[in-house]
């Protein structure tokens, strides 16, 4: 994974575990500064501050580190940005999707937030763990996936959706309509593409009451989905190596 390629993961990242309560933010050190005149700069940081003195955190995550992902690379790296501006949020790991281990995981009442990191293989999940994580959205609870195009068909698969992969390059824009009272506001309004190829969603593919928080040319890079009306299930997309 390049280090451009994690610049991007972190700042998509940041937003999305905000949206849940995470509350995580990057400073993106090597952004250009002609992006951003000074005394804008200075007004965001500002907000930014005051966001992350206002915001409440959650106090426990339950993060997949099983086989399908990158343990050497991602898994580490995404649980330390979580935890970046409040050290108490406990990364709390499983290894195995088993009926059994998976449904414990699911029916703790104490969390309410389950990350998936990029995966490097489709999980090995029966249908009965489908279903759990399916009843686990239906409850209120928080998914986030941070993913690629395994990503892409796992949600398709569980959810029944029927998104479809896209590719465009960036950089890619903070949408402004959608991202309105959400964390994603605190977004840079341009993000550049990584230096390896990223991976994206046709918006029109996305379900409704679907909204894309970045995009271009209509693929989306980072997206919210809420799903039987009243529940929230947060995707973010795929700002990984297409590989």
């Amino acid at each position: 994974v390049s280090s451009s390629s994690r610049l991007v993961n972190t700042l998509v990242a940041s937003a999305l575990l905000a949206c849940v309560g995470v509350v995580v933010w990057y400073s993106q050190e090597n952004q250009s500064t002609d992006l951003f005149q000074s005394s804008a700069l200075d007004t965001q940081q500002t907000t930014e501050l005051s966001f992350l003195q206002t915001s409440a955190f959650v106090d426990q995550v339950y993060m997949y580190a099983g086989l399908a992902v990158d343990n050497k690379h991602e898994t580490g790296f995404i649980a330390k940005e979580i935890r970046k501006h409040n050290y108490q949020t406990v990364i709390r790991l499983f290894t195995s999707l088993d009926d059994a281990t998976f449904r414990a995981v699911l029916w703790d009442q104490a969390v309410h937030c389950l990350v998936w990191p990029p995966f490097v293989r489709y999980p090995g999940i029966s249908e009965t763990a489908k279903t759990d994580l399916r009843a686990y959205t239906a409850a209120g609870n928080n998914v986030i996936f941070l993913g690629n195009y395994v990503s892409v068909q796992f949600m398709n698969d569980v959810y029944g959706f029927q998104l479809m992969d896209d590719y465009q390059n960036g950089p890619y824009y903070r949408n402004d309509r959608n991202v309105r009272n959400t964390p994603y506001q605190f977004l840079p309004s341009r993000i550049e593409q990584a230096s390896i190829e990223t991976y994206a969603v046709n918006t029109r593919s996305i379900p409704p009451g679907g909204k894309s928080m970045l995009d271009t040319l209509g693929a989306t890079v980072a997206f919210v989905v809420r799903l039987w009306l009243i529940l929230l299930v947060v995707f973010v997309l795929l700002l990984c190596s297409g590989s």
